[in-house]
């Protein structure tokens, strides 16, 4: 028994001396050499013990194809407890962490390439490939498992052990580690103008509503927004935004977002507004996941920017609220005329179509019609200067009333509609007023 144990202590030993020889050496082959500078073993941290291990345990089968690299060959939840980590050697370090990156646990692990023989003298080998199983405590909460060479202080394989978590719980949806959460979108609801001017950026604000039916909660979760923008419009921010959120059972959340939206080309253009939940853990299970997801289709009317006069022939162009009709000239333009990036046929325009009023009031779709039901072209005879060409341009007029303008609005602006070269376009445009009494 004497012989046995001294057996015993002396291979102890001889691994041990051997494990901090090749912790500060390189390895070339099955060599191993000794250098003056070896770490005092008292600053080489203890093995913890691992009593308080659950009674299920995480194994991941990894390939070594060097000291540096290797492929993770698959993971499984095993139902009985993780080994005792006492008296592994720091050849390899386990690092775990959570959803978060927040490292749960970290301890040493034997290396498949370390091979213990003994015959006429006990020895260690270092084998060039090899494979092995690494087996840690379950945490719900465990997203990945880090590889480390300690030696080289360098990372040689991160294991994904989330698949293996949620494929147990969903076999298993009766453990105590699992929970079972029904998350969904509830509402993906978009806000914006009533439209918008070719080049002249708006605000559009999505509102999306998430919530967690249970049974079990709160949950942690992730909220992802995400916007896909057809042709002849453009959105920022393009990139999806994750926001972590703790959804109680039956206390639904509303997230708000705002995007800068501007109209390329003119016509109906739309915006895809998608939002989806799912939970943080994979050992939480969401029963119903058809309804993790939701999208919501706006779609923008960009408006053509034209050129109107009101009051032609004043410079001034005052208005009474609440005097007789008022005259506004619309003007035909060619492309890159007063600034304008699209021509525009005055003569094609929809009278049923138009409304006058204050920015605000349009874009709330308020104002005022055209009360003669059509328009009255004008030709050069016209006396204001802006219409001295030879353009066919159009009269319209308007009664002003306190629902169009207020006292203290200092531009007017025309809406409408008229027959573009491929369909019926929507036309704005304003010109600055002087309100009188």
């Amino acid at each position: 028994m004497h012989r046995r144990l001294h057996r015993y202590r002396s291979l102890l030993a001889m691994i041990t001396m051997v494990v901090l020889t090749l912790l500060i050496a390189p390895l070339h082959g099955s060599a191993v050499s000794t250098r003056l500078d070896d770490p005092d073993p008292a600053t080489i941290p203890l093995p913890v013990l691992d009593d308080d291990d659950p009674a299920k345990a995480v194994v991941a089968r990894v390939t070594f194809t060097s000291r540096t690299q290797a492929t993770v060959d698959r993971t499984s939840v095993s139902l009985q407890r993780a080994h005792t980590h006492i008296g592994d050697p720091p050849i390899l370090k386990l690092s775990l962490t959570d959803v978060d990156g927040q490292v749960i646990d970290r301890m040493n692990a034997w290396s498949p390439l370390w091979v213990y023989s003994h015959g006429d003298r006990e020895r260690v080998d270092v084998k060039s490939s090899g494979a092995g199983s690494f087996i840690v405590p379950f945490s719900p909460a465990l997203s990945t498992m880090t590889i480390s060479d300690t030696a080289l202080n360098r990372d040689v394989v991160t294991v994904d052990v989330k698949p293996a978590i949620r494929a147990f719980c969903v076999a298993h949806p009766g453990d105590p580690d699992c929970l079972e959460s029904d998350l969904s979108v509830d509402s993906v609801e978009p806000r914006a103008p009533l439209f918008a001017v070719l080049g002249k950026p708006v605000t559009v604000t999505v509102d999306s509503t998430v919530s967690n039916a249970g049974p079990d909660g709160p949950t942690d979760a992730r909220v992802e927004r995400t916007v896909t923008a057809g042709t002849g419009v453009t959105v920022t921010p393009t990139a999806p935004e994750t926001t972590e959120v703790a959804l109680a059972v039956g206390s639904p959340r509303r997230l708000e977002k705002t995007y800068t939206v501007t109209c390329t080309q003119p016509g109906a253009r739309t915006l895809d507004f998608t939002t989806a939940v799912a939970p943080e853990r994979a050992s939480v299970i969401d029963p119903q996941e058809a309804n993790n997801r939701r999208t919501t289709r706006l779609t923008v009317d960009c408006a053509v920017p034209v050129t109107i006069n009101i009051q032609p022939g004043s410079a001034r162009n005052p208005v009474n609220l609440n005097g007789s009709i008022l005259p506004v000239a619309a003007l035909t333009t060619r492309a890159g005329e007063y600034g304008n990036p699209l021509a525009f046929d005055a003569t094609a325009i929809n009278s049923a179509s138009l409304r006058f009023g204050s920015p605000s009031v349009l874009l709330l779709g308020g104002g005022v019609p055209e009360p003669h039901g059509r328009i009255h072209p004008a030709n050069s005879l016209e006396p204001d200067e802006v219409t001295r060409d030879r353009d066919l341009d159009a009269i319209l007029h308007f009664q002003p009333r306190s629902d169009a303008l207020a006292p203290t609005d200092t531009s007017a602006c025309v809406l409408g509609r008229f027959a573009g070269p491929s369909g019926p376009l929507s036309f704005y445009g304003c010109d600055r007023v002087t309100i009188v009494s």
